[in-house]
This record gives structure tokens, sequence and C-alpha cells, in this order.
């Protein structure tokens, strides 16, 4: 960078009558070569004036904006160098596509309401002033708000002062620390605040009028987190004040701007009386997500977005490790495991998966590598790292890296070098194998007498030998009661001799490790006694039938042996190991729907979920423990859609109370029980959801109608869902919920890609471009289609281009192919059944 920012001094004015803005700022710049052009980010601005400065004396200038690049160029009449101050005066648009500065609006005593509020992460500052909108281009800011009086402004500081002048007030904040553009944030609303303190630092919860009793909880975690993450980084955290604010229209989940960090109002508002058990623990896991990034992130901050990675599995691993602390009883580290490493392995085994370290050059890249193997697989990497250099010297390089960077920018590596100097381990060379290179390795055992000889390969859900390569640096631990070999397992394949009298063992235990096992028979054989006695951790028991299940998918296994093998977890009593069994059960029925052997999987399937729903009872209970309450919904809704009489009849009759007395449902069985309903229903239940879903109070419970009004059978009542999506009655950030339920509904295969085909322009106008939500969109399509479709998905891709989702498509299609080779084995495996 030739020209770098100090100082912004900005004044920004919202019209929430005709969303519009205006703003002035004045910019301190240190010009490092001699220039006679200054270029900044800069979109979807107009400019009204521009003055430059250099050494105290007016410069000439004329701007020019070029909108596909997204650049304003300043021409001076001479050259300049040195220190440079340059004023703009300019003028915006309060948008409604949920990036840069963007209006949020909603309803009050059946009034419409709006406020103003911006995401800026990874390129939008530039939608709300010019800039240097990269992560390098640290700088301080003084920002000033001026508001109608009824409004009160929020921004990364504390209030300075405030002055009235007429009918608007005037806020100016104090100057920020050194920080990146896509951390800053303007709010301007009529707020209520929920206030508490930690030592001297102001902590509260910000809400639309009438909602701030709901943020108790949060407030409470927030002041426990704030300390934790302090005494942990060994750095105070370095601002007075961290506003936590319910922002009604939001794309992501939350956003870790620097000390008024932004949420969804389901992720960050918690009524006891009508909240779920999942939603709070949501809220507990997005709070600690977030704070963690107010040190990872914000006080030391990547250079540039190929690490952003760092940045989000480094909060997703940190918040996990700290709602465990507060919350042990939840099971937090085992929940991870089945969410964060079931959905990292199943898009990091598919061919068109990328890196963790990816190159990204423009912004629409960026936005792309917000998935799963930024955040999941990375999360699970940082864990298998944990344990491989010992969590004392893991926090110790952490600290040193904290420290050494504060205030400024790094890089990955940065943080090799630090754990790898505290734990005197060959840390990067090992990392980087997981990093630089795509996908992870199968482990394959074979046995002979006390000796295992061992091989590594990629590991693909579609072989293909183009893209077979690839050598990792495994972490190996083997173990039963607990670990008894750890070797670092770098080459093709190799023998590990078993201490004598070894009865039995898993690999990678504790599932620590980011890889799958494939064990011969002889050891399956051993292995399905030992689950059966639960003479392995239960992590472990989760493991063996994890990877089992996998290798059925990518046709190295029988769907019969993995039946067979389930047996072993009748009586089983964790959750992770339960619910994972359950999932692959339901799972290999709907995916059998329509076949004739569909029957004999579902009584596999059947068995296990009435002895689930036995020991768990209908009613929660005092003595449940927290994960009890997932399991009950998830097993009560699966029943339901393998046609179980007796659930039927119990659900619909508590339907039909719950519709007189709401109350009389407990917040975790509303989803299950009215879609329930809704598949055994008709329009008349699909009207009582509609109401149901129209005159709910909280987002929360409309989400639950919304997601209920999408279990129908009939063809017809799944497309007026899909079309309701599409009303004002639908937040757009909300509209791919019902997508993607229809898309899981064995009914609705038929009808949502034509129902997609006729509605992609106006989702597309509607969802926007760049917007995370629309992979999503894209993604369900691969539960609708077989691959005697794929030419003609191909095309409507080509034919309707979505930037920003081309990665996605292209591995959509992939999933297409290897779905329906599962389908043919399936067919041929049990046709001479």
């Amino acid at each position: 960078m030739d020209v770098i920012p100090i100082n912004y001094e900005l004044t920004f004015e919202p019209d929430l009558k005709n969303f519009t803005f205006s703003g002035t700022e004045i910019i301190t710049a240190d010009c490092k070569k001699s220039t006679s052009t200054i270029s900044m980010d800069c979109a979807e601005l107009k400019i009204i004036s521009c003055h430059v400065h250099s050494r105290g004396n007016p410069v000439k200038s004329k701007t020019s904006l070029n909108a596909k690049k997204e650049e304003l160029q300043i021409k001076l009449s001479e050259k300049i160098k040195g220190k440079v101050i340059i004023n703009i005066e300019f003028q915006g648009i309060l948008n409604d596509r949920l990036l840069g500065f963007y209006r949020s609006q909603y309803q009050q005593n059946g009034k419409t309401k709006y406020l103003a509020t911006t995401q800026f992460e990874a390129a939008d500052a530039r939608r709300a002033f010019p800039c240097w909108d990269k992560p390098e281009a640290k700088a301080t800011f003084e920002i000033s708000i001026i508001a109608d009086n009824k409004f009160s402004a929020i921004s990364n500081m504390p209030i300075k002062s405030k002055k009235k002048i007429g009918n608007k007030t005037i806020y100016n904040f104090t100057k920020t620390p050194i920080v990146s553009t896509y951390l800053i944030y303007l709010g301007v609303g009529e707020f209520e605040y929920l206030t508490g303190k930690v030592g001297k630092i102001q902590i509260r919860v910000v809400t639309t009028k009438g909602n701030k009793s709901k943020g108790k909880f949060s407030l409470e975690l927030g002041k426990k987190l704030l300390t934790s993450y302090e005494k942990y980084f060994g750095i105070k955290y370095p601002l007075p004040k961290l506003d936590l604010i319910a922002v009604p229209d939001f794309a992501a989940g939350a956003m870790e701007n620097w000390g008024a960090i932004t949420f969804r109002e389901t992720i960050l508002l918690y009524d006891p009386k009508t909240s779920s058990t999942r939603t709070k623990q949501f809220i507990a896991e997005v709070i600690s997500h977030e704070i963690a990034h107010q040190w990872f992130g914000n006080l030391v901050t990547m250079k540039w977005w190929n690490d952003l990675w760092l940045n989000e599995s480094f909060a997703t691993f940190m918040a996990t490790k700290f709602v465990d602390k507060f919350y042990p009883e939840w099971d937090l580290w085992n929940q991870f495991i089945e969410d964060a490493m079931n959905v990292a392995m199943s898009l990091d085994s598919l061919k068109t998966t990328h890196p963790i370290d990816v190159t990204v050059n423009s912004p629409a890249e960026i936005r792309e590598i917000f998935d799963a193997i930024s955040y999941d697989k990375g999360g699970c990497v940082l864990r298998m790292l944990e344990h491989y250099v010992g969590e004392p010297n893991f926090q110790k390089g952490l600290k040193k890296y904290l420290s050494d960077f504060k205030y400024k920018n790094a890089e990955g590596q940065d943080l090799w070098n630090a754990i790898g100097k505290a734990s005197g381990m060959p840390v990067s060379s090992m990392v980087h194998t997981w990093l630089k290179q795509p996908g992870f390795p199968l482990v394959e055992i074979n046995q002979d007498g006390n000796v295992l000889k061992l091989k590594q390969k990629r590991y693909l859900l579609e072989s293909d030998k183009k893209f077979s390569k690839g050598l990792w640096s495994i972490p190996l631990s083997l173990g039963m009661d607990d670990e008894f070999s750890k070797k670092l397992f770098t080459k093709k394949s190799m023998s590990i001799k078993l201490p004598k009298n070894t009865i039995g063992f898993v690999a990678n235990y504790g599932r620590k490790g980011f890889y799958r096992v494939k064990y011969d028979e002889g050891i399956l054989l051993d292995l399905k006694m030992l689950v059966d006695e639960k003479r392995i951790p239960g992590i472990d028991r989760w493991a063996i039938q994890n990877d089992l299940f996998s290798l059925c998918v990518s046709g190295n296994e029988q769907i019969r042996n993995y039946l067979d093998f389930s047996d072993a977890y009748f009586d089983e009593d964790s959750y992770l190991a339960t619910v994972n069994v359950a999932h692959n059960l339901a799972s290999l029925y709907f995916r059998a729907f329509n076949e004739k052997f569909a029957e004999e999987i579902r009584s596999y399937a059947v068995n296990y979920f009435r002895k689930i729903l036995f020991n768990l009872g209908w009613e929660p209970k005092k003595s449940d423990k927290h994960t009890d309450a997932l399991l009950r919904s998830f097993v009560i809704s699966a029943l339901g859609k393998m046609n179980d009489d007796e659930v039927t009849d119990e659900a619909i009759r508590r339907y039909k109370k719950f519709l007189k007395s709401p109350s009389s449902l407990s917040p975790d069985l509303v989803e299950p029980i009215c879609s329930i309903a809704a598949w055994n229903g008709n329009s008349k239940t699909h009207a009582e959801l509609m109401r149901l879903y129209k005159n709910a109070k909280t987002m929360e419970e409309k989400l639950r109608f919304l997601g209920a009004m999408c279990s129908f059978k009939d063809k017809k009542l799944l497309i007026k869902s899909l079309d309701f999506s599409q009303t004002p009655n639908v937040r757009s950030q909300n509209m791919q919920l019902p997508i993607m339920k229809v898309a899981t509904n064995p009914y609705g295969d038929k009808v949502l890609w034509p129902w997609l085909k006729k509605n992609w322009k106006k989702l597309n106008k509607k969802v926007g471009h760049g917007n995370p939500l629309f992979n999503r969109i894209v993604a369900s399509i691969s539960s609708v289609a077989d691959d005697s479709m794929e030419k003609e998905i191909k095309t409507f891709f080509k034919k309707n281009p979505t930037p920003g989702t081309e990665r996605t498509q292209t591995q959509t299609l992939e999933r297409i192919r290897i779905n329906s080779k599962l389908l043919r084995r399936m067919r041929q495996e049990f046709k001479d059944g």
C-alpha cells in the first residue's frame, strides 16, 4: 500500500424516511511514495465534494468513480508525499440488502418501525464511506452520528458527548484504538438497554423496544465470558464497553464488530417460557464465539482474507471450550464432534472441496469461503493440534502470539511458529499437511497377530484416480480404556506392534484426529463386542459406526454390515452415539423411501427409535440431561415420519390440545408435534399453522411453524408453503429455511426443483448477490435430484448465473452423483434379500 490511513474523522446523518444517509470524512493519511493519484475503495456512494491538503497547502483534485472496480480515484494536480489530509462529502443509500449501512424494519404495536445498522465484513465498509477497505489498513476512528431526537445512536466506543440541535441530536463517540474497517459499527434506532458491569467495563444488551427482558441470560453469560477470556489470554479486554445488539434483519448469525457485536434476535434473546433448549445452547455458543473474536480477530487481525479460516475456526473452537466450562452437563465437545466434524468431513470428502488455506483475490471470492471448511474443519484441526502439543503448550503459544501482534496484523504462520516454539514440536510441518491440501486421509488397518499394518490415502466419497493424491502428518493414537500409543504417521504406510495381551483397541482414540479409519473384518468383529459391552469410551463408540456408515456411502462397505453392526448400540447410553446411529438409520430409510426394500430398513430404524423414546418418555422431566431434550424432539419427529401409529396418535392428540391451549406443549416439542400434524394433515391444518405463524410473538416461535408448514405430504400444500416464503410475511434472512425443509421432505422431491426454476430470478433478487444464504438454496437441490437430471441442472446454472455460488454448484452436482450411486448399490444389495 502506497497510501496508509492514520485516522478517520467520520460524521453520518441517516434519514430513515427516505432511506439515504449523508456523510463527511476527514482522513489523515501518509503517502509513502510520491504520487499524483490516490485510490480508495468506494461503492454505491455519490461524492459531493473532495478537498486535499498536503503539508498544510490545498492541492487541486478531481474525483472519478469506477463502479465495477468499486474504486474512487482522486487525481491531483501535482505529486505529493508524506502527510495528507483528505476531506470528502458523500451520500449513500440505506439499502435493504443486509450489507454495508442498511435499514431493518420491524413491527411494534401494529406500526412499522425502522432502524439503521451496519454489516461491513468482508468488504462492505466501502458502501458507507470511502476508505481503504482491507484488514491490514488499520487506523483510528473518531465517529459522530446525527440522529432524530427519538432515536439513540451506538458505535464501537462509548459516547463522549451529545448535544441537541433542534429536532436532532449529535452524538460524538470517543476515539477507537487502531482497528480494521470491517469491524466498525454504526447503529441508529429506538433502542432499549439492559446494563451490567464487569470491573470498569460497561456491558449492555441492546434491543428494540419491549424486548430487553429477554436479554438477561445473554447479559449474565457475556459478563462471565469476558472475565474468563481475559484470564485465558492474559490480556485485558481492550475497550471501555461491550454492546450485544439484537438486530431484526441480519444475514449472518452474528458479527464481532469491536465493542458492538450484532446478532440475529433469535440468537441473543432468550425467553425461558417459549425458547427451546437448543436455542439456549446456540445463544451461548454464538456469544462465546463473538467474544473470543474481540481478541483473536479484532486485537490481532489477519493480514488478508486467506487466513479468514483461522479467525473463524479459532472462535468456533474457543467458544466450545468456554461454554463447556460453564455448562459441563451440556456435553458440548461431543456435540461439536457430531456437528462440526460430521459437517466438515462430509464437505471435505468431495473432490470439489478446497484447502483450508485458500487464495482469495476478490470480495466475491471471500464470501464463498465462509463455509464448513473455514469454520468446522479448521476448528477440528485446532482441536487435533491442541491434543498433539498438549493444552498448556497450546495456551502458552497463543498468549505469546496475541501479545506479539496486538493492534497489528498477523498470518497463520506466526501462530504456528509461536505454538511450535512453546512446545518444541514440529508444529508447522504437521499443520501444513492439513491446511495446504484439500481433503483428509482414510487410515486402513489390517491386523496380523500383534502387528498392525497401516496405510493412508485421501478419502473420497466418489472415487477418482485424478484426486486421490495426498500425504498427511497424522497424529495417530491407539487406545481402549485410555490412550496407549501416540505416533506421528507421515508416510504412505507403517507398522505398529501392539503391547502384549492387548484385548482390543480403537484407532484415532477420542476421535481427536481429522481422519477416518477402515478396520479389517476381524478387528470390526472384536469392536462390535467391545461396543456392546461399553468397554470403550462413548466418543469412540460413536466414531466406529460413524466411519463405517461413511464407508457405506462411498461404496467401501455394505449397508447390511452397517445394519448388523448397529445392533451393538441397542442399549447405548451416550447421547453422541445414540443420536448418530439414529440419524444414520433414518437417512438410510428416507433414501430408500420409494423402494421395495424400504420396509426392511424401516424395521431396524423403528425398533431403535422406539427403544429411545421408551427410555426418554414424552414429557420433559427434572432429571433429564440437557441432551435428552435434543434427542426427544428428533426421535418423536422421525417416528412420526416413519408412520409409527402410536406416536402419530399421541402427537395428533397433543396438537389438538395445543391449538386450544398453547402452553400445554414444552417449547422443545412444538415443532415436532406440529410437523407430525402436517405430515398427516390437510389444507385445514395448513391454515392453522399459517395462523399460528402470523400470531406468534417471537421470531423463534415463527420459525417453528414455518418449519412445520414444510412437512405436508400433499404437493399442493408444499408449493403453498414455498410460495408463502416469498411474501413479505417471511423476512429475506429466513426464506432459505422452507426451501431446505421441503428438500428433506421425501414428498418434496418432485416439487422443489420445478418451483426453484420458476422462482429463481425472484429469489436471486430477494436474497441479493453475494449473500451466503443463496449457497444454502443451491445446496438443497442435492436432496431432491438424481444424476439423470445432472445435465439439466448444469445448463440451468449456466443460463442463470448467481455469482458467489459457483463452488457450491459443483459440490451440489457431485453430491447428486454420490447419492444416486448409493441408491443403485442399495438396490443391488437388497434385491437378493
